[in-house]
């Protein structure tokens, strides 16, 4: 009998394994093929002629069940996700009428270019009003700041002494009219107008006389801070107006593609309505859904592997930098996300793709080749090969790799396990071991 070959551990695959019942199927076929030749006294053979009744030996392959280092996979369905903190929603910020496209859809830009222009006239026209407010402000400020002028208080001193004389005049009057009136010469009517003429002439003279005090004393600090008050907004309502002047140019916060721009020329758009969106895609996400029975094995930093259809034999490594802090309450799969640089600019959100996500490395479990493994009713079997012969025993499976099972219950280090060409054998059928055509070739060259 030749030695059993033995499997090679897979440390780095290089095909991701999708799990398929369909080559057991075909091995199934093969093995019924083998019992039509083998396992019969009817086999058409020299010895089965020479000697009926003897079963003929059914060539078989196989491998030894050994204590390895399992690195076991996942292979998932991923979804290609860009990341939110490098997705920009631009919205203008004050309402306007669109007057100019920069981009289109598609198109790579950078941060602080323009993407759209609003019409500014009206803005402008706001912003030389609050230009002129400013100047008149100022000039308030600046003259209470300097002081009256000698000239503005001989003016209110003049002012005054008018004032005085004529209460001097409406008084020398009333009093000739006061002897008029004794005499009944003339009305009460004339002397009472008269009389109210003269009061409104002493208090004309007294607010004349105040005056000249206050311009005497110079301007009071209450005065100025009011004056000042009035200049500081009318500032602030130039700056609002340049503000809204520079809002009329839309720009993109940042370095990025232009996925969306939903703005057209002569479109009106009310502040923070979306208008176009630019996304930075020199890292994108892939948003896989890992299985509840299998999400406790999957770690932040766990690398990854992806490939596109529209990219044949090209392999993309990240990692898993996100994990979601719930599961899908229906499916009960927990959503991670896989952080991977896009130097090259192929990865596009929405896109589909295949993950490999390598999950921790296994130390001293007890494996055999996966093909070892079949099924019977439900139930995972392997062909033990003992003293020539075959004998099917239930086993318990763990992890998987590409090419490598985890084996629980069932199986010791050391059992030799068929490979190809025992699935279904009856117990105790004779079986020949045989080299695959791959190991033989590798043998001889």
């Amino acid at each position: 009998m030749k030695t059993p070959i033995k499997p090679s551990p897979i440390q780095s695959p290089v095909k991701p394994h999708i799990k398929s019942r369909s080559t057991r199927f075909v091995g199934l076929a093969c093995c019924l093929i083998l019992l039509a030749c083998g396992c019969s006294p009817d086999a058409a053979s020299d010895n089965a002629t020479e000697n009926p009744g003897v079963l003929t030996p059914v060539r078989i392959q196989a491998a030894t069940a050994e204590l390895v280092t399992l690195r076991p996979t996942l292979d998932l369905v991923g979804r290609i996700v860009a990341i939110p903190e490098r997705t920009a929603v631009i919205s203008p910020q004050i309402a306007g009428w669109v007057l100019k496209l920069n981009v289109v859809e598609g198109q790579t830009v950078r941060a602080g270019e323009p993407l759209v222009e609003l019409d500014s006239r009206s803005v402008r026209t706001a912003m030389k009003r609050a230009s002129a407010v400013v100047a008149e402000k100022a000039a308030a400020v600046s003259r209470l700041q300097r002081g009256y002028l000698p000239q503005e208080i001989a003016g209110a001193r003049q002012d005054a002494d008018k004032a005085a004389a004529t209460v001097d005049g409406l008084r020398n009057e009333l009093i000739a009219l006061k002897d008029l009136l004794d005499r009944r010469e003339i009305s009460a009517v004339l002397y009472e107008t008269k009389a109210k003429a003269l009061t409104s002439a002493e208090a004309a003279g007294a607010s004349a006389e105040e005056r000249v005090k206050l311009l005497k004393a110079g301007t009071r600090p209450e005065m100025i801070d009011e004056s000042q008050g009035l200049l500081d907004a009318a500032k602030a309502d130039l700056e609002q107006a340049q503000l809204n002047l520079e809002w009329c140019s839309i720009t993109s916060p940042i370095d990025g593609v232009v996925v969306q721009l939903l703005a057209r020329r002569g479109q009106f758009f009310d502040r923070a309505v979306p208008l176009a969106t630019v996304m930075d895609l020199s890292e994108v996400f892939v948003q896989l859904r890992i299985p509840s029975r299998d999400f406790g094995k999957v770690r932040k930093g766990a690398a990854v592997e992806i490939r596109l259809a529209s990219l044949p034999g090209r392999i993309l490594r990240g990692q898993v930098t996100r994990i979601s802090g719930q599961a899908d309450p229906l499916t009960g799969n927990v959503v991670v996300f896989a952080s991977v640089k896009n130097e090259s600019g192929v990865l596009r959100p929405g896109l589909s793709c295949q993950a490999h996500v390598w999950l921790p490395a296994i130390a001293d479990v007890l494996a055999v080749p996966l093909e070892a493994v079949g099924d019977h009713s439900g139930s995972p079997v392997v062909t033990v090969i003992r003293d020539g012969k075959a004998r099917e025993v239930e086993v318990e499976t763990g992890s998987e790799t590409s090419e490598l099972v985890e084996i629980l219950k069932g199986l010791s280090p050391g059992d030799t396990v068929a490979t190809e060409g025992g699935y279904g054998l009856p117990d105790g059928c004779p079986v020949t071991i045989v080299a695959s055509p791959q190991a033989a070739a590798d043998k001889e060259f």
